[in-house]
């Protein structure tokens, strides 16, 4: 059984030929021999055309199975966060475990997301909120609840499928978007005091430290894939569990990241395989 692992590709800030591509990652993935390919989040700023990539790239693939979770941006046009919930799309892998063929083990996915708890501003939530609202692209995101209330709704959604998985005997491959331990986050601190501000307002949106506390209290964790960070170390183990990053990233000039490679060749250099 052989898995490859993904995210954040941002096929639209990329400037993606759709199709193209699209064929390119079917020709990899078969001649890879990957039964099962997971995508994380943050393939365009459009949660309508990350639907419609994924039906796209399954119905090409003739022997691997495709499932996705919407990251933030995803989540900034096209759709609701009742949607988010419920969407009945079987690729869709948000609150939903599969159990892999002759294995045992189970692939839990959720998309995750932020309470401020990596962050210093943690005890001024109403600051932090008021900074989002006018500076981070997640202000056009609709939810009818606090990004604490929200969180909470993952960790609540996270424990019941931990514990059905821990009472089946199963051990666990944990999928979600946004980081999961505050140890994952770049540890250099600006110097300047404007920019040691801005970044703990940034740290704010990155994940939730409860989530990693969470998945600490189960043994049956025994790898946690993540997304979000786009530049964060491939693989760090905390309490036992392997955390691994597989963002692809944005192409920037003058950020000496990747501009001198193609799309498709850093999606390979950041596509994680295990074999089961």
């Amino acid at each position: 059984m052989r898995i490859a692992v993904s995210s954040d590709l941002h096929l639209d800030l990329n400037h993606a030929e759709i199709a193209n591509f699209i064929t390119q990652q079917v020709d990899y993935l078969t001649t890879m021999k990957v039964d099962y390919y997971f995508s994380l989040g943050d393939m365009f700023n459009d949660f309508a055309k990350t639907e419609e990539y994924f039906k796209q790239l399954q119905q090409q693939l003739p022997t691997t199975q495709v499932f996705y979770l919407a990251g933030n941006h995803d989540m900034l046009k096209n759709v609701t966060y009742n949607q988010l919930e419920n969407l009945a799309d079987p690729h869709y892998l948000h609150n939903h475990f599969i159990d892999l063929p002759k294995t045992n083990w189970r692939v839990i996915g959720n998309n995750g997301w932020y309470d401020y708890s990596f962050s210093q501003y943690y005890g001024f939530p109403d600051k932090v909120a008021r900074w989002k609202k006018a500076y981070w692209i997640d202000r056009n995101i609709s939810q009818p609840m606090s990004d604490q209330a929200r969180m909470i709704n993952v960790l609540t959604q996270v424990r019941q499928q931990l514990t059905a998985a821990q009472i089946s005997g199963k051990q666990v491959l944990f999928m979600t978007h946004f980081a999961p331990e505050a140890v994952l986050l770049p540890q250099k601190i600006p110097s300047q005091r404007k920019r040691r501000r801005m970044w703990e307002m940034v740290k704010a949106m990155m994940g939730s430290q409860k989530l990693g506390d969470l998945l600490a209290e189960f043994p049956v964790v025994r790898q946690v894939f993540y997304g979000h960070l786009h530049y964060a170390p491939a693989l760090t183990t905390i309490n036992g569990i392997a955390y691994r990053n597989c963002a692809v990233g944005v192409q920037r000039k003058n950020r000496g990241t990747w501009q001198d490679k193609s799309l498709l060749n850093q999606w390979i250099s950041r596509l994680y395989f295990t074999q089961l």
